[in-house]
C-alpha cells in the first residue's frame, strides 16, 4: 500500500487557530502596554511588493486589492501594527537596470497606484473589460515573476498596462458628463491644475496623464480607506528628489549647478538661500509637495529629513560634502512644514505623525550641537527615525536614546528598512556589502546582552541573535520593521547596485503564510510573543505579571510549533473522509470518532504508523 503526504499547502510552522486569535490579540495588547510599546508600530511594505494571486498577477501588488489587504490583515493579527508605510509613490522611472522608488516624481503619483482590475467594476463604469485586464496578466511572462515585481509590464510608458489604460480612457471620454465618475474627475482636475498642467517629457499626452493621475489618486484613497477602516494609518514617504520635468517646470525654485548632499546622489537642490521667502518659487514648490503628501497620507516620513534643517548644496565638480556648502536653517523650515500640514489636516493634527529620517554620515549631518553635545533644538520634540542596525554601547537602541534624555515619543527605533543590511545577514555575521564590508553584529553583542540580561555567547547563535534584536525594540514607544526582516528573508532589498536586475524588486509570494510560519519555526521571523517574553524576563515583568507572562510563553511556543504532517493511503475507500477530517488539526482523531466511528480513528493511527515506517525506513546497507 503506497503512502502519500497530503495537502502540500500545510505550513511547516503552526498557524494560530480561529479560537485562539481573540486571546492572542488581548495578550499582545496587554503585554505591549506593559513593555512601553504604546505609540507607533509601523510595518514597512512597498505597495509594489504586496502579494498577488496567480490569476491576477500583472507584475505588481496593490493595497486596494483583496490579496493586498488580506496580507495586511494576516500580518496585523500577528504583529498588531497601527501604521503601514509605503516607499515613495511617485512615477518611477527606470534607473540603470532597475526601478527605484527614490528616483520618482515628487508631485505626480505613479502608475503603480492604479489597480486596473478595479476599472472592470460598475463604480468605474466598467471602462476596462475583464478580457483586457486578463491581457495585462497574460503579458507578465517573466520566468522569475513569482519572486520579483515586473515594473516593465505595469508602469512604463508603452507597457501592456499603459496601452490598455488608453482603451479605458477612450471609453471614459464617452461617458455622460453628468455621470458621478466624470464629475469627480472634473473636480480633481480643477483642484490640481497648478501641478497637473505643466508639460512632461515622459507623458506627451496631457489629457491621458490627467486621467491616470485621477485613477491613481482614487485607488490610493481606496487603499487608505481599507486601512483606516481597520484602525491602521497609511504613511507616505516624502522623497527629497525631484524629476527633470519638475525642475524644468519650476526652474526658479532650484539652485542651478548644485546638488543636494553628495554629488553622486544626482539630486537637484532647491534654492535653500531663498526657501524661507514666501514669495520665492522654492518656498511655493516645497509647500506644494508637502501639502500633496498631507492630503494623501495620515503619516509622513521625510526622506533625508535632516536636509530641511541643515541643507547641503554641493556645487557640480566637488566630490564630497564640505562645511562651507551647508546652510543651517534651524527650526525655521521644519516649522513651516508643520504649518503647511496643519493647513490641510487641521489645527488638531498631531505633529508626532511627521517623522524625519536623520541617519546620515558624520560629514553630511550631525544631530548634536558641536559645542554642547546636546541634541539640536529642531530635533528635540520632532520624531526621528533610527535603526538598531548601527547599535553599539552608546547608540542604536532604545536604552541608549533614553540615556541621552530623549523623550520616548520623539524617536522610532527599528530593526531596519529598505536600505539596511537584512537582519538575518547581520545575525549570521555576514559583512555589510554597502558599508566597507563591516560586520555589524560585532558591536551590538555586548549592549544587546546587557539590555536583555543574556549571556553574550548565546548571541553567537544567529537565530537567538535575531530574536534578541526584535526583542530590544519592544521596549520603545515607537517602533518600525521591514517586511523582509519580518518574514525572515536574507536577501537584500536595496542591493546598492544600480546594475542589478533584482534591485528594489523583491515581493511577497502568495504562499506568504507558509513562508512566515517557517521563518517563525526557524527563529528568524518576527515572533512578537518571543520578543515580549524576553523583555518581560529582562525587566522583571514576569514576576509582577505571572499569568500574562505564562500566556505569552504559551503563544510564543504555539508560533514555533511544527504543523502536524497528514498522510493518506491510496487504496483505502475511506481515504477522502480521513483526509478532510484530519486536516482539522491535532484533535482530529477525537472529531473523527464522533462523526465516522472508531474504525476511522484507528485507520488514521494505522496510516500515521505506516507513514512513520516509510519515513524512517533504513536502506539495506544501513540495517
Amino acid at each position: 500500500m503506497k503512502v502519500l503526504q497530503v495537502n502540500p499547502n500545510l505550513t511547516f510552522g503552526r498557524s494560530l487557530r480561529n479560537d485562539e486569535v481573540d486571546e492572542y490579540t488581548k495578550t499582545l495588547k496587554e503585554a505591549k502596554k506593559i513593555t512601553g510599546q504604546t505609540g507607533k508600530s509601523a510595518f514597512i511594505i512597498p505597495m509594489l511588493s504586496l502579494p498577488v494571486s496567480e490569476a491576477k498577477d500583472i507584475g505588481i501588488g496593490h493595497l486596494a486589492s483583496k490579496e493586498g489587504i488580506d496580507f495586511i490583515d494576516y500580518m496585523h493579527t500577528y504583529l498588531d501594527f497601527n501604521i503601514v508605510k509605503d516607499l515613495p509613490s511617485g512615477q518611477i522611472k527606470k534607473y540603470k537596470n532597475f526601478f527605484c522608488n527614490y528616483e520618482a516624481s515628487a508631485l505626480a503619483l505613479g502608475d503603480q497606484n492604479i489597480n486596473p482590475e478595479l476599472l472592470t467594476e460598475d463604480k468605474y463604469s466598467s471602462i476596462l473589460t475583464k478580457e483586457e485586464f486578463q491581457n495585462i496578466v497574460n503579458a507578465n511572462t517573466k520566468s522569475n515573476k513569482h519572486e520579483f515585481i515586473n515594473c516593465e509590464n505595469a508602469m512604463e510608458s508603452g507597457s501592456t498596462q499603459d496601452n490598455i489604460l488608453k482603451k479605458a480612457y477612450e471609453r471614459f471620454t464617452k461617458l455622460d458628463e453628468n455621470s458621478p465618475l466624470k464629475q469627480k474627475y472634473v473636480k480633481f482636475v480643477k483642484d490640481n491644475e497648478f501641478w497637473l498642467n505643466f508639460p512632461r517629457k515622459e507623458e506627451p499626452d496631457q489629457e491621458f496623464f490627467k486621467f491616470k493621475q485621477f485613477l491613481a489618486e482614487e485607488h490610493l484613497a481606496e487603499g487608505k480607506k481599507l486601512l483606516n477602516d481597520r484602525g491602521i494609518k497609511l504613511c507616505g514617504d516624502c522623497l527629497i528628489n525631484f524629476t527633470t520635468d519638475e525642475v524644468n517646470a519650476f526652474p526658479k525654485a532650484f539652485k542651478k549647478g548644485y546638488n543636494t548632499g553628495l554629488p553622486s546622489w544626482g539630486i537637484p537642490t532647491l534654492d535653500y538661500d531663498k526657501i524661507l521667502d514666501e514669495s520665492s518659487d522654492a518656498y511655493k514648490l516645497l509647500k506644494l509637495k508637502i501639502q500633496l503628501m498631507a492630503r494623501r497620507y495620515d503619516v509622513i516620513r521625510f526622506d533625508v529629513g535632516w536636509n530641511y534643517i541643515t541643507p547641503v548644496m554641493t556645487p557640480h565638480g566637488e566630490d564630497k560634502v564640505l562645511k562651507k556648502n551647508k546652510k543651517y536653517l534651524g527650526s525655521a523650515l521644519v516649522d513651516n512644514i508643520d504649518k503647511w500640514v496643519k493647513e490641510i489636516k487641521g489645527e488638531d493634527f498631531d505633529l508626532k505623525n511627521l517623522v524625519y529620517e536623520v541617519e546620515a554620515g558624520p560629514d553630511e549631518f550631525s544631530p548634536f550641537d558641536e559645542y554642547s553635545g546636546k541634541l539640536i533644538e529642531p530635533l528635540e520634540n520632532r520624531v526621528k527615525v533610527y535603526s538598531s542596525v548601527y547599535m553599539d554601547n552608546n547608540w542604536g537602541s532604545n536604552d541608549a536614546f533614553l540615556k541621552r534624555k530623549w523623550p520616548g515619543d520623539t524617536f522610532s527605533i527599528g530593526t531596519g528598512n529598505h536600505d539596511h543590511q537584512p537582519l538575518k545577514q547581520i545575525a549570521k555575521g555576514i559583512p555589510d556589502s554597502a558599508s566597507d564590508n563591516f560586520i555589524r553584529k560585532t558591536n551590538s553583542i555586548e549592549p544587546l546582552a546587557k539590555i536583555l540580561k543574556m549571556n553574550p555567547k548565546d548571541l553567537d547563535d544567529p537565530a537567538t541573535y535575531s530574536k534578541a534584536k526584535f526583542a530590544e525594540i519592544m521596549s520603545a514607544k515607537n517602533i518600525h520593521y521591514f517586511f523582509m526582516d519580518v518574514l525572515g528573508r536574507e536577501e537584500r532589498y536595496n542591493e546598492h547596485d544600480p546594475h542589478s536586475a533584482t534591485n528594489f524588486r523583491r515581493r511577497v509570494t502568495p504562499d506568504y503564510k507558509k513562508i512566515y510560519q517557517n521563518a517563525l519555526h526557524e527563529g528568524f521571523g518576527f515572533n512578537i510573543m518571543d520578543a515580549l517574553e524576553r523583555v518581560f524576563r529582562a525587566k522583571g515583568y514576569d514576576k509582577s505579571n505571572p499569568d500574562l507572562y505564562a500566556t505569552i510563553i504559551k503563544f510564543r511556543d504555539i508560533l514555533i510549533e511544527k504543523e502536524p504532517e497528514i498522510t493518506k493511503t491510496v487504496n483505502n475507500t475511506a481515504d477522502d473522509d480521513i483526509v478532510k477530517l484530519a486536516s482539522a488539526g491535532k484533535n482530529s482523531t477525537k472529531s473523527l470518532k464522533s462523526s465516522k466511528g472508531l474504525w476511522i480513528g484507528s485507520a488514521i493511527a494505522a496510516a500515521a504508523g505506516i507513514f512513520g515506517i516509510y519515513k524512517n525506513k533504513k536502506s539495506p546497507k544501513d540495517a
